[in-house]
């Protein structure tokens, strides 16, 4: 009898251990809430009422209070991998050229992986700094003269965008002369980056783009504009390019321009020694280009 109560209650003690095993385990995620909505200031470095977008620099200051939050991720809007951290206080320095508007992107993380994420639109104004020989070669870190170098083939030209060179058509030596452009003068200073043309009271371009100096024109095709409307005018210069791919630019602020007129400010370098340059600038059909030799 002893044996068969003893053996009875080992079989229960195993059913027991069994069921036990067989129950499903149960878990807990906790406290899921996620963060409060991020509350965030962004400063843009020098920014004030004479400068909306910043100081030229492109940096910017970031700081986020969020309730409940354990780390945080700012999209710089420039799309570049976001930044994550612990600390809600971020700085950060943009890389584009000229005045860019961005959105950034705050993600305050909770617990259990619970979020809250806020979004902001800025424009941020970041100055290019030229290579220092670009201005030497340009300015002479002074003062220095330019002029179209009108005795070398390819002096003028035009070719599709996606090309380098004068593949349409290229000038010959003095091939426009008589047109008032070859006696033109680019002065750029240094100081203040001002640029002088000095025109002779002469413009050669086309017609629908020197309306910018002479509104009453009408029409379209090449055309000199000549008399008071196309006299010597100053204002300012400045650079552009991106320096990963070893790109130049000068830009003019209004009416600038080196050679034809085709109502494009924004000249890309393609070659430059001290004393040459050969440039090239995007207008429909497609680039047209001139090359300018120094006259000091």
């Amino acid at each position: 009898m002893t044996i068969h109560v003893k053996l009875f209650t080992r079989l229960l003690l195993a059913a027991l251990v069994v069921m036990s095993s067989c129950k499903k385990d149960e878990y807990s995620l906790g406290d899921t809430t996620p963060p409060a909505k991020p509350d965030v200031t962004i400063a843009i470095a020098g920014q004030d009422a004479t400068h909306p977008n910043g100081n030229g620099k492109g940096n910017i200051a970031v700081s986020i209070t969020a309730a409940g939050a354990i780390n945080y991720r700012v999209d710089f809007g420039d799309g570049k991998k976001p930044v994550t951290s612990t600390v809600n206080q971020f700085s950060y320095q943009y890389s584009h050229t000229g005045i860019k508007k961005l959105t950034v992107t705050i993600t305050a993380f909770g617990k259990a992986g619970s979020s809250s994420t806020y979004s902001q639109e800025i424009s941020v104004y970041r100055e290019y700094e030229p290579d220092p020989s670009f201005v030497t070669m340009l300015t002479n870190n002074g003062t220095k003269k330019w002029r179209v170098d009108k005795d070398t083939p390819g002096h003028f030209g035009v070719s599709d965008a996606n090309t380098l060179w004068p593949a349409w058509w290229a000038a010959g030596p003095n091939e426009k002369a008589g047109l008032g452009i070859y006696d033109d003068v680019y002065t750029f200073t240094a100081t203040g980056n001002v640029f002088t043309h000095e025109t002779h009271n002469d413009l050669f371009g086309s017609k629908e783009y020197l309306k910018d100096f002479d509104p009453s024109l009408t029409g379209a095709g090449d055309y000199t504009l000549t008399g008071p409307t196309a006299g010597a005018y100053t204002e300012t210069f400045g650079y552009d390019g991106d320096k990963a791919t070893k790109t130049e630019y000068i830009t003019f602020s209004n009416k600038g321009h080196l050679g034809m007129y085709k109502g494009v400010h924004k000249y890309q370098v393609l070659e430059r020694t001290d004393t040459q340059m050969s440039l090239r600038c995007l207008q429909d059909p497609g680039a047209w280009y001139v090359k300018i030799v120094a006259i000091q």
